[in-house]
């Protein structure tokens, strides 16, 4: 109980500064991810410079109908396009959080919709009227809300829908993802969110030394091979260790190198000021970075995110992590 409590903190503190995140991911295994996701975004849209709450948003919020809080949620499929969009079904969200409160489940959900045994997901006409609907000027205060509830439903048409809306947000806009496994989002989504684990972990704490000696390992074969030959065999070698991790543990590595490598990218670029990341074991950094340019970045990036995909589909690891690890070699020279 204690670590969500300091989880629900953190994000209260966050909702009460006048720096707001363009994106929190919101993991674990923690049962108030949602409650605290909603507390979150009510204190953000009632609360006024003073500090003091509006009454008045703070009922409308209370009822799930303030006009700058919009809702993603998963869905049955259907081939009306009126019912391929959220918006057709709030009464019923709006009834569910009500009925079931903020612990509402996958069951309760499906339930409160009558859809029987059909497959909910988030698909690409689910977020769609997001850009026309966060276009729209603020209701009364600047910030508008986007919540993602169990945002592993997104496909990938959708999460690259909302990556280019994460990328680019508009003014004062915000996106809270809620998911209980952060490995189950695609890394370049993961990378650009501000975590808050409800398992007491923050992205950056949870990464473990092993993760970055793998990284450092992998880089260091690399870079090698181009000066002798014989480190082809230690990329070999290194993928074969890699391929014997758990699926979870290998799809925390591709997150955790997307993130360095956009780090990196930064640091080439000197926003020193974004900059979070600080190595546990002897990896140079500062010198990675010099090789992460605008001439390799993305494909530095898309082959980790490559990987991911692959291992999310249960593909053979030997070959996913074979195959990450020469292009890798290739990509990293192109700077």
């Amino acid at each position: 109980m204690e670590k969500t409590q300091s989880a629900s903190q953190e994000l209260n503190n966050i909702a009460k500064s006048k720096r707001i995140p363009n994106a929190i991911l919101l993991y674990g295994n923690g049962k108030n991810k949602l409650k605290s996701a909603l507390d979150f975004c009510k204190t953000v849209l009632i609360l006024d410079e003073q500090g003091e709450k509006k009454s008045r948003l703070e009922k409308m919020c209370g009822s799930f109908t303030h006009p700058d809080l919009h809702f993603i949620f998963p869905i049955p499929s259907s081939s009306k396009p009126q019912e391929s969009v959220c918006d057709y079904y709030y009464n019923q969200w709006r009834e569910a959080l009500s009925e079931f409160g903020d612990n509402i489940t996958m069951g309760q959900w499906k339930e409160k919709l009558e859809c029987g045994n059909k497959q909910l997901f988030i698909g690409v006409s689910a977020v769609e009227p997001l850009p026309r609907k966060l276009s729209i000027s603020a209701f009364e205060k600047k910030h508008k809300l986007v919540l993602f509830w169990s945002a592993e439903r997104l496909n990938s048409e959708a999460t690259n829908k909302i990556l280019k809306l994460v990328e680019e947000p508009g003014e004062e806009t915000s996106f809270v993802f809620i998911t209980e496994k952060k490995t189950d989002l695609l890394p370049t989504l993961v990378s650009r969110c501000q975590t808050i684990g409800f398992e007491g972990l923050k992205e950056h704490d949870s990464v473990s030394v092993e993760l970055e000696l793998m990284f450092s390992e992998l880089l260091r074969n690399a870079f090698q091979i181009r000066k002798d030959i014989s480190y082809g065999s230690k990329i070999i070698e290194w993928s074969k260790n890699a391929a014997k991790l758990d699926r979870e543990s290998q799809k925390d590595f591709f997150i955790y190198s997307t993130e360095i490598i956009r780090q990196a990218f930064l640091k080439n670029m000197q926003a020193e000021n974004l900059i979070s990341f600080n190595p546990k074991t002897e990896f140079n950094f500062s010198s990675f970075s010099k090789f992460v340019t605008q001439n390799n970045v993305e494909e530095l990036t898309n082959e980790f995110e490559k990987a991911f995909y692959h291992t999310l589909r249960n593909g053979n690891s030997t070959m996913i992590m074979t195959n990450l690890a020469l292009k890798l070699t290739k990509a990293i020279h192109k700077h």
